[in-house]
């Protein structure tokens, strides 16, 4: 788990990851993801924050009051700033279908529809009336951090020599740029375990190894599953 989504009381490795690699991912999704995805669900539940962010306030984007709806085709006045605690406890993220790798569809230029998932995060928090919100998002982002999550997962439990992560690899370093062919929702809807803020499974779909992603396990939050890749063929 990257640090900006880990909750109190788990442990972090501070080395546990290639410098350059690392560097990359955090440059070029993960930093977005944690300023636009993850923003409220983030500062609401608390979760951690860089060494020299941890004593700063906890920004949340902005709201609009006295707003009946929120149409996306006019301006709404987003100027209003709400602290954590007082913000309604939603975490909002994108559904779409399950990878086009398993599925056997190109997703190369993207998905054709998706939906919009809303997750109470369960927090009693006093909100002002007729208060509307804007969380940003930007499409495919969260799925990186997710694709990210899973390859970690895979090769700290299995190790180096077990898995051909070629794809997944190269999607991550920026050498594609297909994200929606590795990352989706399941292939199989099954009822998992909400006994942690987040857990991994394996799971094997034909010839190629899985990692279901359970964000929020604790809260039913939404699973991704992320295709690792095949067995790696053994050297002669």
């Amino acid at each position: 788990m990257p640090r900006a989504l880990s909750g109190s009381g788990e442990l972090v490795f501070e080395a546990a990851s290639c410098t350059i690699c690392n560097g990359y991912a955090n440059r070029t999704y993960e930093q977005k993801a944690w300023e636009n995805d993850f923003v409220g669900v983030r500062h609401m539940l608390e979760l951690k924050q860089s060494k020299r962010r941890r004593f700063s306030e906890r920004r949340m984007p902005k709201v609009a009051y006295n707003a009946p709806s929120v149409d996306i085709s006019q301006e709404t006045d987003f100027r209003h700033t709400l602290p954590a605690e007082h913000y309604p406890p939603l975490y909002q993220y994108v559904v779409h279908g399950p990878a086009g790798v398993l599925v056997g569809e190109d997703k190369s230029l993207g998905v054709r529809s998706l939906r919009l998932g809303l997750l109470h995060l369960g927090k009693k928090n006093i909100t002002p009336v007729r208060v509307a919100i804007s969380m940003p998002m930007i499409m495919g982002i969260s799925e990186m951090v997710v694709a990210k999550m899973a390859y970690c997962y895979a090769l700290a439990e299995r190790g180096l020599d077990v898995f051909d992560t070629t794809e997944l690899l190269d999607l991550l370093m920026g050498r594609r740029d297909d994200v929606f062919n590795y990352v989706g929702s399941p292939v199989e809807d099954e009822p998992l375990a909400m006994l942690q803020l987040h857990k991994f499974y394996f799971r094997k779909r034909g010839d190629l190894n899985t990692v279901i992603v359970h964000l929020f396990a604790s809260f039913g939050g939404p699973k991704h599953e992320v295709v690792i890749g095949p067995d790696k063929t053994p050297s002669p």
